[in-house]
């Protein structure tokens, strides 16, 4: 959650808050809450207590996964490699490839099942696109989620025995298939794709890298066995690397940003890396048992998953880089960190999900995924989300095809739901506005003495049989489903580019009718939502009916246009939702007002009646008790 998702939510929490206290008759000042902004920490190799519970010790003979430190020269004294796809070779004295260099140009396989389409390479033996079938970025292009610039993942990363750092993508692996060979997956159950890496001529020193794909999977499992790696591997350990952030696929560089970020799973808990400033690099190294390294952004998420045995650790490293038009984008490399149990033949099985953040799809593999989709306020904000908002919103999807009718009813049956709540919010205005002239009237006495006004305003709400808060409690019981509502139209899956009605075509997206040509000040938004201008003239509306008071007036102007310019950036669902139970709640309000008897709240009190009494008269009441 970005800082200006924070602050928002702050300042929407403070307006209804303060709001409410001013309308209870009490006019206690509010004093606001200081948001506490916790920023991740950088983490290097010799402090990484700041970013895990764990007592995780910096490992300093760590194999650096940064991209700018792999040079080809220093493969060239240990490797046979090719500096380009025409496989210009190079020998060294100890090790040396025996294979025809015709043979070792680019060859490309296609697999592709009913969800994904991917392209493999045998230049790395790794993965060199991955695109997506059922959705497209917002110009309409369908989402490839490699980074085109770094042009592969899912690489090794070792030591050799005389300390060279060595990158697999830079190696040309030998493979079977044709060249450009299709695989459809649409009609087979799965398939196996097997590369191999020979160190010596005679194959005795091996790496065979096997991937194994499914007919209606995100995921593909990948296998890698090491042949007498004790004479090519120092240390006997390897890394598992993912090398840059996922492809960005939404209309504001600015919004996906807020949630890239890197993540190790270890010891039941969820370490985190943020890239939150330029010009700085972040980093953290964590040893022990790990369950999964990943890193995402808006949408889409990557996921490196030890199936056969834990990992031994992992290594996270991100940085923030500006794009044109005030831009930016946040780019992570993670790792896994794997220790080699066998140095005659040691074989490892991964599982690689390239998914969208579906929380279902996260949540069926019972390993704890679904955590990388982090919520404002999350401790608050996930049981409401996962429990009740997202479970609701799936299951009426089934038989309604349209979110916003689904969020429509959303915002129906929670109506329902606080409706006890609210007619006895709105009973509590009515008569603490009824017992208006008495309160001022006990002001007006005790004006010299602070104490005894709220002793007697106190003994007055105890006779009455009010509690003066009790306005408070539906406005501030819908704050946590309001922010629950934001998280789940802000990232969920299932809303991205889901149409309602008219200029309504993405539910996960502010619903823009025209743009300024400035930046409006404090807010910073240059752009107007019908649905946020819809929702802000239902609160003018509501609040008209509500504020009788005239020294509140100014609310009744205030805190529409603070909510409805907060609400231009929004999520049209949210704003969708905002504006129906607005709506209701007019409606309600409307038919209690003319077809409900009003209460006596006075009968049967032991203060005696004060309908219709003026200040005047309950102010002459006093002075003759005081003669």
């Amino acid at each position: 959650m970005d800082k200006k998702t924070i602050s928002a939510f702050v300042l929407i929490g403070l307006v209804l808050i303060g709001w409410l206290y001013w309308t209870s008759s009490q006019q206690q000042k509010l004093q606001p809450q200081k948001q506490n902004d916790t920023t991740s920490q950088v983490v290097t190799q010799t402090d990484t207590s700041a970013t895990t519970t764990q007592n995780l010790k910096s490992n300093t003979d760590t194999i650096t996964i940064r991209q700018d430190t792999i040079k080809n020269d220093s493969l060239k004294k240990d490797f046979s490699t090719y500096s380009n796809e025409f496989g210009s070779q190079f020998y060294n004295k100890s090790i040396k490839f025996q294979t025809d260099i015709n043979a070792l140009q680019r060859k490309n396989i296609i697999i592709e099942n009913e969800v994904a389409i991917m392209e493999f390479t045998d230049f790395g033996g790794t993965l060199e696109k991955y695109t997506t079938k059922k959705f497209n970025t917002w110009d309409g292009v369908p989402v490839q989620l490699v980074d085109w610039k770094r042009g592969k993942e899912l690489h090794l990363i070792f030591t050799s025995k005389d300390g060279k750092l060595v990158n697999t993508r830079d190696l040309v692996f030998s493979s079977t298939y044709s060249e450009w060979q299709k695989v459809d997956l649409t009609k087979d159950s799965s398939f196996k794709l097997t590369y191999v890496l020979n160190i010596d001529s005679a194959g005795s020193q091996q790496i065979k890298v096997t991937y194994t794909f499914f007919k209606n999977s995100y995921e593909f499992d990948a296998q890698y066995e090491f042949v007498n790696s004790n004479l090519f591997i120092a240390d006997a350990k390897y890394q598992l690397v993912w090398g840059s952030s996922l492809n960005l696929t939404e209309f504001r560089s600015t919004e996906e940003a807020s949630f890239e970020q890197a993540y190790a799973y270890m010891g039941a808990e969820l370490a985190d890396l943020d890239a939150e400033d330029f010009n700085q690099e972040y980093k953290a190294d964590y040893n022990g048992n790990t369950d999964y390294v990943a890193t995402r952004n808006k949408y889409f998420g990557i996921f490196l998953i030890p199936e056969s045995r834990k990992g031994d650790g992992a290594y996270l490293t991100g940085y923030k880089i500006p794009l044109k038009d005030e831009g930016l984008r946040k780019e992570y490399s993670i790792a896994l960190k794997m220790d080699i149990k066998n140095d005659k033949v040691n074989s490892d099985k991964f599982i690689i999900l390239l998914t969208p953040i579906d929380y279902n799809i996260l949540k069926s593999y019972d390993r704890e995924l679904q955590l990388v989709n982090r919520f404002p306020l999350d401790f608050i904000v996930r049981p409401i989300a996962q429990w009740f908002i997202i479970p609701f919103f799936t299951f009426l999807h089934n038989f309604i095809p349209n979110y916003g009718v689904v969020i429509i009813i959303f915002a129906l049956v929670l109506k329902i739901l606080l409706n006890p709540l609210t007619k006895k919010q709105m009973d509590s205005m009515k008569r603490l506005g009824e017992l208006s002239p008495k309160m001022t009237a006990i002001r007006e006495k005790f004006k010299d003495d602070p104490v005894k006004m709220n002793e007697q305003i106190m003994k007055m709400y105890k006779e009455e049989k009010i509690n003066p808060m009790g306005g408070c409690i539906p406005m501030l019981l819908q704050l946590p489903i309001l922010y629950a509502l934001f998280a789940v139209f802000s990232s969920t899956i299932e809303l991205r580019q889901q149409p309602f009605i008219l200029w309504i075509t993405d539910l996960a997206a502010p619903d823009v009718i025209f743009n300024l040509s400035f930046k409006i000040p404090l807010f910073g938004i240059d752009q107007v939502s019908g649905l946020a201008t819809l929702m802000g003239i239902t609160m003018f509306i509501q609040q008209k009916m509500t504020v009788t008071d005239p020294k509140q007036k100014a609310l009744v102007f205030i805190m529409p246009i603070m909510l409805t310019l907060l609400f231009f950036s929004f999520p049209s669902g949210l704003n969708l939702y905002y504006f129906t139970f607005n709506l209701l709640s007019i409606i309600q309000q409307y038919y209690d007002k003319k077809y409900k008897k009003p209460k006596d709240f006075t009968k049967g009190t032991n203060t005696g009646e004060v309908k219709n009494v003026s200040f005047q008269e309950v102010k002459n009441k006093f002075q003759k008790k005081k003669k």
